[in-house]
């Protein structure tokens, strides 16, 4: 099972970057649609669950009093802003007060679990040392490109995943999706859309597909030459540390590079295949010449006539189902995280970040910070000794395994890669990809 992703005219990015008769809905129909990502506060189900069972009480009551003081306040505006404080001060400490008997009880709660498989008969006594309790050492030696580097020679490392997005495609030329006046969705203005993320919804695309046609011809595969960090994910398989790459774009820049199929899961899917929206495979050939052309296609068959488009996934549609089967397979594995050039707002892709185990170092290159968790939820989740599935931790005293790397993703890999002693590879591999993409362009 998997994802789909919903649509709406507030959604996030759009896609960054066989069989016959089968619908996409029924043959990906255990798959999670494709979604927004929930803002910084909002957390995986952990978190969440967290948050509330420390403050849910004391926000209830909270609210009930301030109906009750609004319906009775005093005339006078000075006493009305004392008995606000007051109220105010109230209810803070009735929060803090709340939050510290859910954390008692939960610590309570463990210590009784401990007592009755047989721990030590003081351990309920001894459960508030628990919030005081040493931290875990960090696996990383610093939290930077040369901490993972040493990590990678350490030879602690053979089954690294990297999570791609759009980012990792703007130096080929690629214009990403949501940088404003270079972006493409800021591009996309000139073709009159109701919102700019019209262009990767099924609805829309039905009532017009003229403008996803003239999108396709700027993405498709064959025109850009791959990057430097493209080639660093191919060293790192030819390496033998390279699990996956769980990549959003749909350039398909990955193979272009060198690395293999089976390696690469396009979570958004890609060129590579195409249908109609009856679910009828197309000729990929064909549906390049119309998109060459500009040309909008349909189906060849004769009792059918619906548009035809890559297997590109729209927002609403299902994920298809090798990235539910991946991810469920590879993130137990994994033993170094490398996220690179995405925004890490659309899901379900965003989530698989979490998927590590808590002492498996993570890489973000990119050039903001995204992925963190509410300060506030990380921190009493803290408390209780549990972080996991909380996002990034780059600032947090408790951060041991989070690196980064603000900047353009080549630019970082190449540090990385100078750093690994692969930097004259790199080079070499870049050269070489940037002539092939020449000698077929001529020969095109």
């Amino acid at each position: 099972g998997g994802v789909a992703m919903e649509s709406s005219e507030n959604a996030p990015a759009s896609p960054e970057q066989g069989d016959d008769v089968v619908p996409r809905e029924a043959a990906r129909g255990g798959e999670p649609a494709r979604e927004e990502a929930p803002q910084s506060s909002d957390v995986d189900g952990d978190a969440s669950a967290s948050e509330r069972a420390t403050t849910g009480d004391s926000r209830e009551r909270r609210e009930e009093g301030h109906e009750v003081d609004a319906g009775n306040a005093p005339a006078g505006g000075d006493d009305s802003e004392d008995d606000a404080r007051s109220d105010g001060s109230d209810s803070s400490s009735e929060e803090e007060v709340s939050g510290l008997a859910a954390l008692i009880r939960k610590l309570a709660l463990k210590a009784e679990e401990k007592k009755a498989a047989g721990g030590d008969e003081s351990a309920l006594s001894s459960a508030p040392a628990a919030v005081a309790a040493e931290p875990l050492p960090p696996v990383l030696s610093s939290f930077d490109l040369r901490g993972v580097a040493e990590h990678i020679r350490s030879g602690k490392c053979s089954n690294i995943i990297v999570m791609a997005g759009a980012g990792i495609s703007v130096s080929a030329g690629i214009p990403d999706f949501r940088t404003p006046g270079t972006g493409l969705y800021d591009n996309l203005a000139k073709y009159d859309l109701p919102h700019p993320t019209a262009v990767f919804e099924l609805d829309f695309f039905r009532s017009n597909p003229e403008p996803f046609y003239l999108l396709a011809a700027e993405l498709y595969p064959g025109r850009y030459p791959p990057t430097p960090t493209h080639h660093f994910v191919r060293l790192l398989h030819e390496k033998g540390l390279l699990l996956r790459c769980f990549t959003q774009n749909i350039d398909s820049l990955e193979a272009a590079a060198g690395v293999p199929a089976d390696k690469i899961v396009a979570a958004h899917g890609n060129f590579d295949s195409a249908r109609c929206l009856s679910g009828h495979a197309a000729c990929v050939l064909e549906v390049k010449k119309h998109v060459d052309r500009g040309e909008v296609m349909r189906c060849a068959r004769d009792d059918c006539d619906a548009l035809v488009k890559p297997d590109i996934v729209f927002f609403g549609e299902n994920l298809p189902e090798r990235f539910g089967e991946k991810a469920h397979s590879d993130f137990p594995k994994c033993d170094l995280l490398v996220v690179a050039g995405t925004s890490l707002a659309v899901h379900p892709f965003a989530g698989l970040v979490n998927h590590p185990g808590e002492d498996v170092p993570r890489l973000l290159v990119n050039r903001e910070r995204v992925g963190e968790a509410d300060a506030r939820v990380r921190a009493m989740a803290a408390l209780v000794g549990h972080t996991a599935g909380l996002g990034f931790d780059f600032d947090s005293e408790t951060n041991r395994r989070d690196a980064l790397f603000l900047g353009d993703c080549d630019d970082g890999f190449r540090e990385l890669a100078r750093l690994l002693g692969w930097d004259a590879e790199l080079e070499t591999l870049v050269e070489a990809g940037k002539a092939e993409t020449r000698g077929g362009k001529d020969a095109g």
